[in-house]
């Protein structure tokens, strides 16, 4: 059988086949590829990056700085910052680029990135620039490294709780190939909704490797109900950063944040099946909920307790839940997947995040 020739940098160039990744640099490709696709759309777009390195994030500043060199068909900025706080407060400002009248792109994508700790000490200024908002055609995601083990961090992280409290829509991918996947999903959420997006990224992915599907249509996006809830007119509700953070223009803002826009992530959750039953059988007596990483734990215990296949597991009456946009979950997935069960383990690390929601959603009801 003939051997595709390959080079190392169609990691970066390629856009379609398949090629050899790690999470780090699945993570690199991410702007570069969201401006291919959106060239590929007709749109003229650019990404600026920015934020402070650390483990398990450490080298992916370096990663995309090597990446540019050779992807050179992409506007893309790398603007290291001095801490945390000044990343994000400058990705706050590339969603405001476009609203200039001497504005050159039609929108700019904003990713900042950091370590566990350092969305903690970055709070203040990712919460404003959340409520800032995000531009229809631009975006910003925030990449966050977290270090559950403590595998090169002094203390160990997990940013679940500190996220939702940000009103961040976070997606968690478990695999290489759902850095790349759910990258896209980040993306278009934070498009769609004018919500700051995140990822977290653990050190078994930013450190993992694997072989990754390629394609700008690969990823298909469904676009779900976007009025704005409990409109009587069905109006389509329509992002757009906003600079002035004084009351009472803030207020209006925090009312958005929970009456529509998280509304919204809920409903493209549910739409583009993320958060999803991987075995269900009628006979079901116990669930299982994990996400992202934890999921891939989760199935190696059940492979290890003699339960390899989807077809073992459901044959034992367990239904398995997969989260990859856990705090967005719609609480009536949660009943659904409760019905007919005796008990639920949520697994998960450190704070019990996606286990509140869960109780949330079946306390003082008939599952509970």
């Amino acid at each position: 059988m003939a051997i595709t020739e390959y080079h190392l940098s169609d990691r970066f160039l390629k856009d379609d086949g398949r090629v050899f990744l790690t999470g780090v640099q699945a993570l690199a490709r991410l702007p570069i590829e969201q401006m291919r696709i959106d060239k590929h759309n007709g749109l003229k777009t650019a990404a600026f990056v920015s934020g402070y390195p650390g483990s398990p994030l450490g080298g992916f500043d370096m990663e995309l700085e090597k990446a540019l060199r050779v992807a050179t068909d992409v506007d893309v900025v790398l603007q290291p910052a001095v801490n945390e706080e000044l990343g994000a407060t400058a990705v706050m400002g590339s969603q405001l680029a476009t609203e200039q009248p001497d504005a050159t792109y039609e929108g700019v994508l904003g990713i900042w990135y950091g370590k566990g700790p350092g969305i903690d000490r970055a709070g203040d200024a990712l919460r404003h620039a959340n409520f800032t908002g995000t531009s229809s055609k631009g975006g910003a995601i925030a990449l966050v490294g977290d270090d559950p083990a403590a595998k090169s961090s002094t203390i160990p992280s997990s940013s679940d709780a500190t996220i939702y409290d940000l009103h961040m829509p976070l997606f968690y991918p478990g695999d290489v190939q759902e850095v790349v996947d759910l990258g896209r999903h980040a993306v278009a959420l934070s498009r769609m909704t004018g919500l700051w997006t995140s990822m977290k990224i653990v050190s078994p992915v930013a450190d993992g490797s694997g072989t990754v599907d390629l394609g700008l249509d690969r990823v298909e996006i469904v676009t779900p109900d976007l009025s704005i809830p409990g409109d009587p007119n069905g109006t389509i509700y329509e992002p757009r950063p906003e600079g002035r953070l004084l009351t009472p223009k803030t207020l209006e803002l925090e009312r958005d944040f929970r009456t529509i826009r998280l509304i919204l992530a809920q409903r493209y959750a549910t739409a583009n099946k993320l958060n999803h039953a991987t075995a269900d059988p009628n006979d079901a007596w116990i669930g299982l909920v994990a996400t992202g990483y934890t999921y891939r734990e989760l199935l190696e215990a059940l492979r290890r307790l003699g339960l390899p296949t989807t077809a073992d597991i459901e044959a034992a009456g367990i239904r398995l839940l997969h989260t990859q946009m856990p705090l967005s979950i719609d609480p009536n997935n949660i009943r659904n997947f409760a019905r007919g069960l005796d008990e639920i383990i949520v697994v998960e690390e450190k704070n019990p995040t996606l286990e509140w929601l869960v109780k949330d959603a079946l306390y003082g009801g008939p599952h509970q």
